[in-house]
């Protein structure tokens, strides 16, 4: 198949079917992992395909080219992609930040996107830079860490804490005011700091840096505290629900991939003179992951749906459901965790070379366990609500 073929059977799959679309651009991630990795960052013409694919506008608005895909959607794209290469997934879906376009004047975002709908949009929301009150908008500085997919985003939104003329940090409630500001690439540099990281190698996440940079208000938005511009499902999902939509999908594709590397090193390597996958102790500790793992997906897919079902129907999320989808979410990645972990410690040293699937699985899932939306604290937000402790809703 010609490369032109191959681009335009993405395309036509992005149309009707995205889990398949990814699927499609599987062969290519898993041939291009190890040079992602050690590059710091995906090549261009992987970006390009996935753009061809629409992975970039998963939960862009439907009127400004989008798909508003619903949350199990999301699960299941990022999962077959994280199945080929975790660095690739984790690019991708957070790639995917023009979902918070929904926060935008419409005409604004249209004009950000320049016609170009697919163009992969990355974030980092952690008010890292400060933005000076100007006439019409912010004077923006600051330097913001582990910016997946920088190095090829074409806009970047970035928080900021707004700051008074006289230097001093606006404050509402008690907290510092805080935005995001939407960048464009060729405001910012990008900081090569992610080159030889310990896991996701490929997601290119990088530093970026912004030195006075005037960003009219038009385009900053705060979907913490703010409502959509946009009237869709997808945007009525509370904050951090809506972020794990876009990343649980990615430890349970690594762990699969890396349980079915098992399985399959299991068949022909042996160990003291016999069959591994014939050892005891093996079969039962593999039954567990398998398990663990089954279980966890379909914890997640099942609070997806349900909480799909009340945003649809214009509602919003009680505070069990939300409760449920942090405890689904953080199960799943406790489960991928220890599914790779133990596919990790079987296969022995065979895992230690380089270049090996299962190791490259190790490391990426363990890397992605670190990212805020599945931190410990989360846990702690969930167990408050079981027990009826008083707590924030806005981090479950």
């Amino acid at each position: 198949m010609t490369e032109s073929e191959t681009r335009q059977q993405i395309v036509d799959s992005a149309r009707t079917d995205l889990p398949a679309a990814a699927a499609t651009l599987a062969p290519r991630l898993r041939e291009r992992a190890r040079e992602a990795a050690e590059n710091g960052t995906l090549q261009a013409d992987v970006v390009e395909l996935l753009e061809a694919a629409g992975m970039f506008r998963l939960g862009l608005p439907r009127g400004l080219g989008g798909f508003e895909a619903d949350p199990a959607t999301l699960i299941r794209t990022a999962e077959t992609l994280a199945y080929a290469d975790g660095s690739a997934a984790w690019a991708t879906m957070t790639g995917n930040s023009s979902m918070f376009f929904a926060w935008l004047d419409q005409d604004v975002a249209a004009r950000l996107l320049d016609g170009r709908a697919g163009a992969p949009v990355s974030s980092s929301f952690a008010p890292s830079g400060q933005g000076i009150i100007v006439d019409g908008g912010y004077r923006l500085s600051g330097r913001w860490s582990y910016v997946s997919g920088s190095p090829h985003a074409t806009l970047i939104s970035l928080g900021f804490v707004v700051v008074g003329e006289d230097g001093a940090p606006q404050m509402a409630d008690g907290r510092p005011v805080m935005r995001w500001a939407v960048v464009a690439a060729s405001e910012l540099q990008v900081v090569p700091t992610w080159t030889g990281a310990a896991g996701l190698g490929g997601s290119g996440s990088h530093d970026v840096v912004v030195e006075d940079v005037l960003v009219p208000a038009e385009r900053t938005l705060m979907p913490f505290f703010e409502p959509p511009r946009v009237d869709g499902a997808l945007y009525r999902l509370p904050f951090f629900t809506g972020v794990r939509s876009l990343l649980v999908g990615i430890p349970l594709g690594v762990a699969r991939r890396a349980l079915d590397e098992l399985i399959e090193l299991g068949r022909h390597k042996t160990r003291e003179m016999a069959p591994l996958i014939q050892d005891q102790d093996l079969q039962i500790r593999v039954a567990g992951a398998e398990a663990g793992l089954r279980a966890a997906r379909g914890y997640v897919l099942e609070t997806a749906d349900r909480t799909w079902s009340v945003v649809s129907a214009g509602d919003e999320v009680p505070l069990p459901l939300r409760t449920d989808t942090t405890l689904a979410a953080q199960f799943a990645m406790s489960s991928a965790v220890q599914a790779v972990n133990l596919a990790f410690e079987i296969a022995g040293v065979s895992a230690a070379l380089a270049g090996d699937v299962i190791q490259r699985c190790w490391r990426d899932v363990n890397v992605a366990s670190q990212h805020i939306a599945f931190s410990r604290s989360r846990w702690r937000g969930a167990g408050q609500a079981l027990l009826g402790v008083e707590l924030d809703p806005f981090y479950l």
